[in-house]
C-alpha cells in the first residue's frame, strides 16, 4: 500500500507541472498581428495597409481596394503607386487628388478616390506587386492578390483606366 501511494506522489510531482503548464485562461497578448482578409497586409513605419487587393471586372475596369491607417500623429497622403506584373513596372492613375491619410483614421480605398492600375497583364487569381507611395517618400511595398468583381468585391465601383 505504501508502495503505490509512493508511486502516485512521485508520479503527481512529474507530471503535474506539465500538465498544467498547458492550461492558461489569458489570450494572447498581441491582437493586431493578426488581420484575416482576403487581400495583403503590410506595416511601416507611418502607415498600416490592411487587406489590400486589385478588383478587376470582365471589361478592362479596375480599382486598388484595401484600408490605410497612418500610424503618426501627423497628416499624410497617398500620392501614386505602382504596380509590377510580368516584370514591366506601370504607373497607377490617382483620378482624384491625392488620398489624405489623417493621423489614427483608417481611410477604406473603396470609398475614397479611386486608385486604378492599367488592367492589361491582370489576371484573376494571380499576385503583382503593388507599391504605395506615401508622402516624405515612405513606400508600402506588398505582393497583393488580383480579385474578381464578384462575392464580397461585388458591390465596388472600379473604374476604367486612362
Amino acid at each position: 500500500m505504501r508502495g503505490v501511494r509512493r508511486a502516485w506522489w512521485i508520479g503527481g510531482l512529474l507530471l503535474g507541472p506539465a500538465l498544467l503548464s498547458g492550461c492558461s485562461v489569458e489570450a494572447s497578448g498581441d491582437v493586431t498581428s493578426y488581420q484575416p482578409a482576403i487581400g495583403s497586409d503590410d506595416r511601416t513605419e507611418q502607415v498600416d495597409a490592411l487587406g489590400v487587393a486589385i478588383v478587376v471586372d470582365g471589361d478592362r475596369n479596375v480599382r486598388v481596394v484595401g484600408t490605410l491607417l497612418n500610424t503618426e500623429n501627423r497628416r499624410h497622403a497617398l500620392t501614386g503607386a505602382t504596380v509590377k506584373s510580368d516584370g514591366v513596372p506601370r504607373r497607377s492613375a490617382l483620378l482624384a487628388d491625392v488620398v489624405l491619410l489623417p493621423p489614427g483614421e483608417a481611410v477604406h480605398l473603396a470609398h475614397e478616390a479611386p486608385v486604378s492600375v492599367p488592367a492589361d497583364q491582370l489576371s484573376v487569381g494571380s499576385f503583382v506587386e503593388l507599391t504605395l507611395d506615401v508622402t516624405d517618400g515612405e513606400l508600402v511595398q506588398m505582393l497583393v492578390p488580383v480579385e474578381a468583381k464578384k462575392g464580397p468585391y461585388a458591390d465596388v465601383d472600379v473604374v476604367t483606366t486612362p
